[in-house]
């Protein structure tokens, strides 16, 4: 079956929709015509796993890989879903295997880095991470996860190197300023801790960690 063009544009139009069950049904028909074609097998992948058919997806993207071992997108569709079923170690083999591909993915970094975090490799996650902020400079995601693992190693001068980049770059986001917070008041640095809580909470007056972690210095003094 030669694969038409518009094929695709109409299943896109039915995801935009959110008829993901109709797109499914339309892409099983189109392989039980033309089951070797990697794209459209590697679509079905990405709407199992939208749909939360997790292990569906992965059986979908593994027979792939086996077809095609270099097919970056397809590895990575597997990595994330080895990822949300708990199976951390695969998912950091498919991620490894893609910036063995292409190093300059750079969300290969990324998943890479939270997986290596979830599977108790602290040192992994932080090179994973500052390989991402190498080749995307302007990826505050890296700097928030990179400042997270430093916090998780209780690394706080570390941690508020890069939290303090990161408020340069993303002046309106409160969690970072309350993780400065955070930081500060780990290491004793009360004047600055305070500063960075009351700068949070102005951005997120709903933050009620927040206000007890300020209410934890101001009133420290009371009997």
């Amino acid at each position: 079956m030669k694969i038409k063009p518009d094929l695709i544009e109409e299943i896109n139009q039915l995801v935009c929709a959110g008829l993901l069950e109709g797109a499914s049904e339309k892409l099983k028909a189109i392989l039980a015509h033309n089951e070797d074609s990697c794209i459209f097998q590697k679509m079905l992948g990405d709407l199992y796993y939208l749909q939360g058919q997790v292990n569906e997806a992965i059986e979908t993207f593994e027979k792939i890989v086996k077809k095609n071992p270099r097919f970056t997108s397809a590895l990575y569709g597997l990595g994330i879903a080895y990822y949300r079923a708990g199976k951390l170690s695969k998912a950091i083999k498919q991620f490894e295997q893609i910036i063995e591909i292409n190093p300059q993915l750079a969300m290969a970094y990324y998943w890479l880095g939270i997986s290596y975090r979830h599977f108790g490799e602290e040192e992994k996650s932080i090179e994973s991470y500052r390989k991402l902020i190498e080749i995307s400079p302007e990826s505050e995601i890296a700097y928030y996860h990179l400042a997270g693992v430093y916090m998780f190693k209780r690394n706080y001068r570390e941690a508020t190197k890069y939290l303090k980049q990161l408020s340069e770059k993303s002046t309106e986001n409160a969690e970072v300023f309350y993780r400065l917070g955070l930081c500060y008041h780990n290491m004793g640095n009360y004047e600055k801790a305070v500063y960075n809580y009351k700068k949070a909470l102005e951005l997120n007056p709903d933050n009620s960690r927040c206000q007890e972690m300020l209410d934890l210095i101001i009133h420290v003094d009371e009997p």
